[in-house]
């Protein structure tokens, strides 16, 4: 292991995450010297309130340890004597000594100036391929031990022992090239890293004979799967999934699923008679193997490709890396399976080229920053997909990935140099040639605007998660603008970085100067005319964003707000008209540009043809910005929805409005671009039929249109036995939720619901309002109780909270939205479910607002027409969270009494397969869940 310097690694714990509000209850140090820990310091803060329930369940650390700690201020004296000035060594040390120095400022003292490394930003830059990049994730990774995660001085201990392990894990296996490039990147962004990659050079340079460095690490994301037995044979449906079949001799807990292969012969049936099908399979089917294995079958007697389109990249993974691989070695079926994504996710090797050519002319510092935590990640994947790269995101970093991604409008195919080496087209490749192609439906609407261009041609189709598609494909197939869009595209054409020109524009102007041509003079002026075009009405552009952000934030509701006149905001049209006029003249300079360069020698014009198909890439991407332009400028307000929001942003003067327009109808859309070019397309989930007919979800879908007779319907019920796995409980007692007293009785019942069930207990609400109230009222009771609380944007992202919520066996989560779907905790650590509200579409929601007077315009019931069948199918969603296999039970818990009292109410209890009891009091529930529970 090397050793560079010595430093103290430093942790910090704290009653929140505000600087000033916030107070620091632990502090713990650890002084290492030669790579060995040497000594340590660790002390308590005392504190004049008490510790918020959330900490004293992440830290275990009590109010009384707190009464007896060290006064603040004094131990920040001591802390302060205890460094010194060594290095100081933190995991997010914005947040360690962020906070430290505030409150030694607060206690009037000086703060802390050492130099100070950042085992976060280093685990970021060396790292990409681990989960993420929490401290506790880094320590697992490395085989640190950290048993008392959250504590200020084992956190201390472990970043210490970060820094060694990543330093060491450098030294074996990253090149001298590598670092000296993060180097002067590093030097360039101004980051801490810089004086630690200095030391690691010169280290490499020194011992650059002694030490072989062979990578000992990879990306496991695979894109794709070629399966060649040495004896490949077919199966038929019944040797599969019979009680015979293969699968029950090779896998250990197989159960004959009648329904599983009903459900499998049926796709058979639609592939081979060119039929397109509804099929909604209950929990427990396995609906997954039921058309994979269809499909691969049809995929490979008939020379074609089947297209699976899932909605969640859970579903999609859970395909590609779990069935489709227990089916491979199951079965000596021959085939092959892509995971492919949409362009932008997808690394452009000549752009990753161009860009490293001069970093300072391509990148701020701060973005360079950013780059740093691409440097690795490139070096070693096979795939180029981005989300293999834990430590970049493309979100919140789209200023450096604009300029490195996969680009359609800046894309030379065939004739780029790289083209051999591109990520993009090798996975295209594979996908053309492939049994399966498995996408997200992101990409399947995409690539119906676009025309094919992403998926090729196909002519069988596969929809999981079915159930989506009527919400998201209005969304996809309209059109949304913001500030960022048309600002990338500004600063491809033409950018200033450190006084430096760049971009499109400037680098055609400097070939231009170094070719021997007759028209030099013109195509300089012609150049300088459009740079000064784009200075001149960025700032309109500007304008107008903030303006609508404005507008939102000062009218709008939950950030956005829907048109429905542009005559009551003319601003909107009086900005449009000259962005539109200035858009067409900066079409025109380009095109005169490009037209130009093609008359000219390409022999005697330095980087022709890049400059020429970047002009065209202009052209094509003005044309698109155009288009869309217009349809802002003049909105079809009659079968469109026309909204504007506002994003949420640090930086107060950045423009924050975003146009949005989505068609209200998608039947017909879908009919002309879809279905009319599909032989077969199979639509499954485990909830798109109401009462067993699919009526509501083939109208919204346009599968009427179809011709009679090609559509086959089939519901396939959960082998669950409902009636004794589980029980309805409906609170009919209490007041409709809008009643003010609803709040207060309901978080009663719910308080002594988890009491007295003392069960592992999820509960989904509708809004994260109501979600926060109880969340409040419930956490200081149940840590009193010893039962972990876990609640959705409190701290830890979905999936981690989902894993912890299981290991904890008995615990509460709250969740809202995506919590009613996807989510598979079977056993103990879910047997009870409480909805809190029965989950209606906010109706204010501009798209759902257009959809219901559109509706209403019509003359028919928009209540239940929409509303109503949505809620439905939702409801059945969130229940389906509970019984998972057949060994599950538990009780679930409706505290919306309008599912009692309302004429529709009846249609959600019909919707769902368990027996319902409509309670009249609290006594009955408590006594219920005692007597199931056993308590």
């Amino acid at each position: 292991m090397i050793t560079l310097f010595n430093f103290v690694a430093l942790d910090i714990e704290t009653t929140g995450f505000d600087f000033v509000d916030d107070e620091i209850i632990e502090i713990g140090a650890v002084r290492v010297v030669r790579g060995e820990k040497k000594d340590e310091f660790s002390t308590f803060l005392k504190l004049g309130k008490p510790v918020p329930a959330f900490i004293k369940q992440l830290t275990h650390i009590s109010d009384e340890q707190l009464q007896a700690g060290e006064n603040p201020k004094a131990a920040l004296i001591q802390l302060m004597e205890y460094l010194g000035n060594d290095i100081i060594v933190c995991h997010n040390k914005s947040f360690d000594l962020g906070f430290i120095n505030k409150k030694l400022e607060a206690n009037d003292l000086a703060i802390l100036k050492n130099e100070a490394l950042d085992t976060l930003d280093l685990s970021r830059v060396y790292l990409p391929f681990i989960l993420n990049h929490k401290l506790e994730t880094v320590a697992e990774y490395l085989s640190i031990s950290l048993e008392n995660a959250h504590r200020a001085i084992y956190d201390a201990e472990a970043t210490a022992q970060i820094l060694l392990k990543i330093l060491d894990f450098i030294d074996k296996n990253i090149p001298l090239q590598l670092n000296f490039k993060l180097l002067e990147l590093s030097r360039y962004a101004k980051n801490s890293l810089s004086s630690l990659l200095e030391k690691v050079v010169e280290h490499q340079k020194k011992h650059a004979l002694l030490t072989k460095r062979k990578a000992d690490f990879q990306f496991h994301n695979r894109n794709y799967i070629s399966h060649k037995p040495a004896h490949p044979r077919d199966y038929n449906m019944e040797e599969i999934f019979g009680e015979q079949g293969v699968f029950s001799g090779k896998f250990w807990n197989y159960e004959l699923r009648e329904g599983q292969k009903q459900m499998a012969l049926a796709v058979e049936a639609a592939f081979n008679n060119m039929e397109h099908l509804l099929v909604e399979a209950g929990t427990g089917v396995g609906k997954s193997l039921a058309y994979l294995l269809p499909a691969i079958r049809y995929s490979i007697a008939e020379k074609t490709k089947v297209v699976i389109s899932t909605n969640t990249k859970n579903l999609q993974e859970q395909l590609f890396y779990k069935d489709l691989p227990a089916v491979r070695d199951c079965l000596d079926l021959p085939f092959s399976v892509t995971l492919l994504k949409g362009r932008r996710n997808y690394l452009c090797a000549r752009k990753w080229q161009e860009a490293q050519m001069d970093i300072t002319r391509e990148f701020s510092p701060e973005e360079a920053g950013s780059f740093m935590k691409l440097i690795i990640w490139e070096n070693f994947t096979q795939t180029g997909d981005i989300s293999e790269n834990s430590s970049f995101n493309p979100n919140k970093d789209n200023s450096v990935w604009k300029k490195i991604m996969a680009d359609r409008y800046f894309c030379n195919g065939k004739k780029c140099q790289f083209y051999s080496k591109c990520f993009l087209m090798e996975i295209r490749r594979k996908a053309e040639k492939s049994n399966l192609v498995i996408i997200n439906h992101h990409l399947l609407l995409a690539d119906l605007n676009a025309e094919n261009s992403a998926l090729g041609k196909y002519e069988n189709l596969i929809i999981d998660e079915a159930h989506n598609l009527p919400h998201l494909a209005p969304v996809e197939l309209g059109l949304s603008l913001s500030f960022a869009d048309l600002n990338n595209f500004f600063q491809q054409l033409f950018a200033v970085r450190n006084r430096y020109q760049s971009g499109i524009l400037p680098n055609l102007k400097s070939d231009v100067k170094k070719s021997k041509i007759s028209n030099q003079d013109f195509l300089v002026k012609k150049i300088d005319s459009a740079i000064n075009l784009i200075k001149d009405n960025k700032v309109i552009v500007s304008d107008l964003f903030k303006r609508i952000g404005e507008l939102v934030e000062k009218s709008g509701n939950y950030g956005k707000l829907r048109i429905t006149d542009l005559e009551k905001y003319k601003f909107i049209t009086d900005f449009l008209s000259k962005i539109i006029l200035f858009w067409e003249e900066l079409s025109t300079q380009i095109m005169i540009l490009k037209d130009s360069l093609t008359i000219i020698n390409s022999e005697v014009f330095v980087n022709y043809q890049k400059n020429l198909e970047n002009l065209e890439g202009a052209l094509l991407r003005t044309a698109e910005y155009h288009s869309i332009l217009l349809n802002l400028y003049n909105p079809e307000l009659k079968d469109f929805a026309f909204w504007l929001e506002s994003i949420k942003i640090e930086d107060e003067n950045y423009p924050k409005g975003v146009f949005n327009y989505a068609p209200l109808q998608i039947n017909q859309i879908l009919y002309d671009r879809l279905y009319k070019n599909l032989r077969s397309i199979i639509f499954t989930s485990a909830t798109i039929a109401i009462r067993n007919i699919f009526k509501y979800f083939s109208n919204r879908m346009g599968l009427d249109l179809l011709e009679a007779g090609y559509v086959r319907e089939l519901v396939v019920d959960s082998p669950f036995d409902y009636t004794k796995q589980t029980q309805v409980m409906v609170s009919a007692f209490l007041p409709e939720p809008k009643d003010k007293f609803f709040l207060t009785q309901s978080l009663e019942i719910i308080k002594n619901a988890i009491d007295i069930s003392r069960t592992g207990t999820m509960i989904l609400f509708t809004s994260y309002k109501d979600l926060n109230n109880v969340y409040d009222y419930l956490s200081e009771d149940l840590y009193r109780n010893g039962i972990p609380l876990f609640a959705q944007n409190k701290g830890i992202n979905r999936s981690a909270m989902l894993k912890e919520f299981q290991k904890k066996g008995k615990a509460v989560l709250l969740g809202t939205n995506s919590f009613w779907e996807g989510v598979d905790i079977p056993g103990e650590s879910l047997e009870l479910l409480i909805l809190y509200k029965l989950p209606f579409m906010v109706p204010s929601e501009p798209i759902v607002e257009a959809f219901l007077e559109k509706l209403q315009m019509e003359g028919k019931d928009s209540f239940m027409h929409y509303m109503l069948p949505n809620s439905i199918l939702k409801f059945r969603q969130g229940f389906g969270r509970l019984i998972r296999h057949k060994t599950d039970k538990g009780i679930v818990l409706v505290l919306d009494n309008r599912i009692s009292t309302k004429k529709y109410g009846k249609y959600f209890i019909e919707s769902i397969p368990a027996p319902t009891l409509i309670t009249s009091n609290d006594i009955e529930i408590y006594d219920y869940l005692g007597r199931w529970f056993g308590t």
